[in-house]
């Protein structure tokens, strides 16, 4: 019997707009820290029970150009996280399972380019600006060129932060608050803490344990199975 969250595990695979209108603004930094997102599922109730199974939060953890998005999913019982190299190009996304065989996918040049394109998003930057976590936010209006669908993003203009590898490529900021749809599933992710004080541990950067690894179509595939 197929696994309830797969549609979520897809999500959070590609999870992480083109062309920000220009504005007059401080520079911004690099830094390191960690951000814990809660998850919500606006279409949740198209999924029936489904829902239950999959992820209330994500962590992020980052340091200069590398990242690290850790998600479960199922109970505890699989884990996803995406591996973000920004400076050297590097990507890999991780299948972490507790009852099966783990599974990597180390992204090739024309898959990262696939995933940059995957989408076109315009960016409209508005005077409008929220608190989120303690963090002053600046909210764009984000427009998917092909579906015309619109959606809010709020991101923190003083901290860099490289969303390569997605259609976000081009936001340069860390984002506290936006909503993202793949596969007609609409996934919104607001941040609920911060520590921009504290060394992150910078070992989640590295692949650790077994995996048997495959191409970023076969990874998919593997997830459309669960």
């Amino acid at each position: 019997m197929k696994r309830v969250f797969s549609p979520i595990l897809c999500v959070l695979f590609v999870v992480l707009i083109s062309a920000c209108n220009s504005r007059k603004q401080q520079a911004a930094k690099p830094g390191e820290g960690m951000v814990v997102y809660k998850v919500s599922y606006p279409d949740s109730a198209k999924y029936g029970m489904k829902s239950a199974f999959f992820p209330r939060e994500i962590v992020l953890v980052f340091k200069n150009d590398k990242a690290a998005f850790i998600a479960s999913g199922a109970m505890g019982m699989i884990q996803l996280v995406n591996l973000l190299d920004a400076g050297k190009k590097n990507y890999v996304s991780l299948l972490i399972d507790r009852l099966r065989q783990n599974i990597g996918c180390k992204l090739t040049p024309d898959e990262i380019t696939q995933n940059e394109q995957s989408d076109s998003l315009l960016i409209r930057n508005t005077n409008e600006q929220k608190v989120i976590a303690g963090m002053n936010c600046q909210k764009a209006i984000v427009t998917d060129v092909g579906s015309g669908l619109q959606t809010e993003v709020f991101f923190n203009d003083t901290i860099q932060f490289s969303y390569r590898n997605s259609p976000f490529k081009n936001i340069p900021f860390l984002m506290l608050e936006y909503t993202h749809t793949v596969n007609n599933l609409a996934m919104k992710l607001e941040a609920t803490k911060v520590d921009f004080s504290s060394p992150v541990d910078t070992s989640l950067f590295t692949v650790k344990g077994e995996y048997q690894w495959v191409t970023q179509k076969e990874f998919y595939q593997y997830l459309s199975s669960l």
